[in-house]
């Protein structure tokens, strides 16, 4: 078992058999593909798997992603999300309780924290097939490789990962409550229950009736992924916030070419590329890093429905369960999307008795507070 850094992997040259991690590590590392994140990218591998791991010293910018910082996670992006509820009578005492939160999160340096099989996505994705036997081997490692620092891994859930997260609480790891996602179990096909819901019927009777061509990312040109970005921007910065990834056109672009991601568009008849996703997947789980379109167009244009139909078919076709992220809850219930709290699994036993104390009070309030509210109201 070994943990190879981002330098490391530059001095080696790229070979055909690499894996997806090693690939991706290495795409990042040469820098400036995704602008807001900044961390330093390893690979660790065990032997029997590969993963990419981000590393961040707490000294970073203060925007920096949610993806490699919870500081980010559980203030600024808290504070986002809040403001979009439209609750004052909730929204106020909250916004209180994050503020003094703030302050006990920088001082614990909760962004002094390396996280395995970060992909630098919203939602990371784990091989079925792992032997988490390796894990008391792993945190042995990065116990001793990190000694100041957390370690964890992010987007668990229990519906996909419960053998996983049960593991690493049994080796000390805290539970981390971070959001509420929704699945769409397509592993029955064309018997898949999310099917059989008027909403997606209809998405699906639009796709078909629709003027768009759908493109496969390898037919897209260089101009075709600089639209993709802004099309991106124009959902997940502009509409949303300006805290999510900045993923830029290069990053879809080495991601198509390597194969960590797989690119569709919707090109109209006048040659236009008006909306576009991007899939992560591994041999069980689909997700959905990249989603974009044109949000000037009409909304009956229906270009985002016509996108949730392309992710459903794809589920459905590979027989595979989509992780459809969180956010437009009320979108992806009428459509038979499943909620599912999502965790992060952090170990900090090593660490200080108050920079400890700090990742035990998190832990309590989102258990405590964050997970009944999300469920309540069905975020």
């Amino acid at each position: 078992m070994k943990l190879l850094l981002e330098e490391q992997l530059l001095r080696e040259p790229a070979r055909p058999d690499d894996s997806l991690a090693r690939c991706y590590v290495r795409a990042c590392a040469s820098g400036g593909l995704i602008g807001n994140v900044s961390t330093q990218m390893a690979l660790l591998d065990t032997g029997t798997q590969q993963f990419p791991v981000s590393i961040t010293e707490g000294n970073e910018p203060d925007d920096n992603c949610y993806v490699v910082s919870p500081q980010t996670a559980y203030s600024g992006y808290a504070r986002e999300e809040l403001n979009r509820l439209g609750r004052p009578w909730l929204t106020w005492p909250l916004k209180t309780l994050i503020q003094g939160v703030v302050h006990l999160l920088r001082w614990a340096k909760v962004d002094k924290l390396v996280q395995v099989n970060n992909w630098l996505l919203s939602t990371n994705l784990y091989p079925t097939n792992w032997d988490v036997t390796e894990l008391p081997a792993i945190t042995a490692l990065l116990r001793q490789t990190f000694p100041k620092h957390g370690f964890g891994f992010r987007s668990l859930n229990d519906f996909s990962n419960r053998d996983l997260r049960q593991c690493l609480e049994t080796l000390g790891y805290l539970s981390i409550p971070s959001r509420q996602v929704y699945l769409f179990d397509g592993r029955a096909g064309a018997q898949a229950p999310f099917l059989k819901h008027r909403n997606t019927q209809l998405d699906a009777t639009l796709l078909r009736r629709s003027p768009y061509e759908v493109v496969p990312g390898s037919a897209l040109s260089d101009a075709d992924f600089q639209r993709i970005e802004h099309l991106y921007n124009l959902l997940y910065l502009d509409k949303y916030c300006t805290l999510n990834p900045h993923y830029s056109a290069q990053w879809m672009q080495r991601g198509q070419q390597d194969g960590w991601l797989q690119m569709r568009a919707l090109r109209s008849p006048e040659g236009r590329i008006d909306g576009a996703l991007g899939w992560f997947a591994n041999a069980a789980l689909i997700s959905t890093p990249i989603v974009g379109y044109d949000t000037a167009l009409p909304q009956g244009a229906g270009l985002y429905r016509q996108l949730t139909c392309l992710c459903l078919q794809e589920a459905v076709e590979r027989r595979q369960v989509l992780n459809f992220s969180s956010g437009a809850a009320e979108f992806k219930r009428w459509r038979g999307g499943q909620p599912q709290i999502e965790y992060s699994l952090i170990y900090v036993a090593h660490l200080s008795w108050g920079r400890r104390w700090v990742w035990i009070v998190l832990s309590r309030l989102l258990h405590g507070i964050g997970v009944p509210l999300m469920r309540k109201l069905k975020l």
